[in-house]
Order: C-alpha cells, then structure tokens, then sequence
C-alpha cells in the first residue's frame, strides 16, 4: 500500500500532484511541431541550422543551432543550442540552454525529453517542499521552447531566407 507521505529524515513530507492541464500541455507540444516542421522542413538526419537573434539594430545577438541527432520511421530528435554571437555569455554560473526535442511524426506532436543534459520528468507526483524540481517543469521547458521557437520564427535571421517575392508583371 502506497502512504500519502513520504519521511525525510525526522520530517514527515506529504506527498502532492500538481494538476495538470492536459489539453493545454498538448497544445503547446503539437504548436512546437509545427514551428519545428517550418524552421526545418527536411528533418533528415545530420541537417542543420543557425538562426540568428538579431537585436534593434538588426545585428545577431544570439543564435540558435538546430540539428536533426537522430532519425526514425516516426520520431527524430532535434538538439536545440542557443548561442552568445557577442561571447558576452561565458559567465561561470550561466549554462547556455541546450534542448533535445523529440518530433512523433504520426502523433503531429513535439516534446522536450532532454534540457541542459538532464532528462526532463514527465508528470509525476513530487515531494512536498522538495527542491529537486518544480512539479510542472514538463510544462515550462516545453512552454520555453514554444517561445524561443516563436522568436525564431518572427525574428530570425536564417541561414535560409525566403526568396524574394517576384513582382507581378506589367499587362500592358
């Protein structure tokens, strides 16, 4: 039999669930499909590609190097690194993110699995004050990847641009 409490030295922990909004957790993960699927349209193995974060004054900042490490039938895993373009980043206590995402091609869906080289827990129940880690960080490393995503997309400088719009011709 499973108690609701778990001891900790002479403490006694309740255990807890973080509620979890499935719905919400899903849309996030198969949003972060598609702007994978836009941002690297041939996930073949070994692709890859630099984005770049340009600031106000249109010069990159940062930049984020996605690559396809693996590929199956109906998954592949993209590693997500972003990058200082300044080397202003190189302080002892700051790590720069370093994602591995998992695409399910049949499911349409996306997932962080990996972030700074830890695997990310899935939606499990979690000690009452324990700092391990936050109950709903599943949802935040996925929510931070939607938005480092988004960025790219709206902001990026890629290493592929889009070609230039032709002009209709004249009827004259």
């Amino acid at each position: 039999m499973m108690s609701s409490s778990i001891r900790l030295g002479r403490r006694e922990l309740p255990l807890r669930r973080h509620p979890i909004d499935l719905s919400a957790a899903m849309a996030v993960c198969d949003a972060n499909y598609l702007r994978l699927r836009k941002l690297l349209p041939d996930s073949g193995l070994g692709q890859t590609r630099a984005i770049g974060l340009a600031g106000k004054s249109g010069v990159p900042l940062a930049q984020v190097e996605l690559s396809v490490v693996e590929q199956s039938r109906y998954t592949s895993t993209v590693r997500l690194y972003l990058s200082d373009c300044r080397g202003g980043m190189t302080h002892p206590y700051y790590q720069p993110p370093l994602l591995l995402v998992r695409l399910y091609h049949d499911a349409a869906t996306a997932e962080v699995i990996s972030y700074q080289g830890r695997a990310i827990s899935g939606f499990v129940t979690v000690l009452g004050a324990s700092a391990a880690f936050n109950p709903d960080e599943k949802e935040q490393v996925n929510q931070f990847l939607a938005e480092c995503l988004q960025l790219c997309l709206e902001c990026g400088l890629g290493e592929h641009p889009a070609p230039p719009r032709q002009a209709a011709p004249d009827l004259v």
